[in-house]
C-alpha cells in the first residue's frame, strides 16, 4: 500500500481535522452541534470572503412629465412650483 503524502485538512489554528466531509451530530438524523468548531470557522471564513461591489448601473425606468397643481395649496407652502396653474417639468425614477 502506498502512503497517502497529502497534506491533513487543519483549523486556522493548525490543529489536523478528523474528517472534513462530516460535522459533529447528535445522533444519525439530528442537528448539528456549535461545539463542531471546525464547521463554525469554515461557515464564518465562507461568510466573510468577498462582500460583492454595489451595482453602479442598477435596473430601474424612469418617466418624464408635467406636474401641474390643480388645487390651491397655498395654506401648506409658498413655494412657487406649487401655486395653482403652474407647470412643472418632471422626471421620476423608479427602482
Amino acid at each position: 500500500m502506498k502512503k497517502d503524502k497529502r497534506k491533513p485538512t487543519t483549523t486556522d489554528a493548525g490543529i489536523p481535522v478528523a474528517s472534513e466531509e462530516f460535522s459533529l451530530t447528535v445522533g444519525p438524523d439530528g442537528p448539528i452541534l456549535l461545539h463542531d468548531h471546525y464547521l463554525m470557522e469554515q461557515m464564518a471564513n465562507f461568510n466573510r470572503e468577498m462582500i460583492p461591489d454595489r451595482q453602479p448601473h442598477a435596473k430601474g425606468s424612469g418617466a418624464f412629465g408635467n406636474f401641474e397643481v390643480t388645487k390651491d395649496v397655498s395654506a401648506y407652502t409658498k413655494a412657487a412650483v406649487f401655486q395653482p396653474g403652474t407647470k412643472t417639468e418632471v422626471l421620476a425614477r423608479f427602482s
